[in-house]
């Protein structure tokens, strides 16, 4: 949704016409172009955003859009996740619906990041209210991203949300942990500890437009 929100500012800030965004699981009706846009699953179960993805676009969306991209939510990949285990799993569905829909332009994503955690939400930590917003989940985000990057990154069709949010390529919010460097969502790009303010919002659509465009 801050995604979202950033293209209708963003469009509207140029002063050209207005973005029409519809929530839909199926093809909507009428002319004209549309941005398509319905959550997947629930959050929390990357794999069930699989299965959701894969039905949706097995439906009567896959023969109406040129271009589909899933996104998942920062909670879906975690401290607990088994990097490697998902990530086959992501390329596997992502092979099959290639495969099955040859006239659709699938784009990759990496995860978002949360920020650093403040005072409040260390406490909270230790006493074993975990927010899933620590060094370790967003150490466990970049191991994902790397993966991702490494497969995908040189095919065109790459969104890396996650270097928008740590502004990877200017002013980049790296962090390390056992000496291996992570990254954080910029907290100049922050609402909170795990959605873009308007800024980040903006930057993010604008990437997102790019890559889209590009196809």
């Amino acid at each position: 949704m801050n995604i979202i929100g950033g293209l209708e500012a963003t469009y509207s800030r140029s002063g050209s016409p207005t973005l029409t965004v519809t929530e839909t699981r199926t093809a909507p009706s009428g002319a004209g172009g549309y941005l398509a846009h319905a959550p997947m699953g629930v959050n929390g179960d990357p794999i069930g955003k699989f299965a959701d993805f894969t039905t949706v676009m097995n439906g009567s969306m896959g023969k109406a859009v040129d271009v589909a991209m899933l996104k998942l939510c920062y909670v879906d990949v975690t401290a607990q996740t088994d990097v490697d285990a998902l990530f086959k799993k992501y390329s596997a569905m992502m092979a099959q619906l290639e495969a099955a829909h040859p006239d659709v332009t699938f784009i990759y994503t990496t995860v978002p990041l949360t920020t650093d955690r403040g005072w409040k939400q260390k406490v909270k930590s230790w006493l074993g209210r975990d927010d899933q917003m620590g060094p370790a989940d967003n150490a466990a985000r970049e191991r994902y991203n790397q993966v991702v990057r490494k497969q995908y990154s040189q095919t065109g069709r790459f969104f890396d949300i996650a270097a928008v949010e740590a502004t990877m390529d200017s002013a980049p919010a790296e962090r390390k942990r056992d000496g291996v460097p992570y990254y954080v969502l910029n907290n100049g790009l922050a609402a909170d500890p795990g959605h873009l303010n308007g800024v980040g919002s903006r930057a993010a659509a604008a990437e997102f437009v790019s890559v889209v465009a590009a196809q």
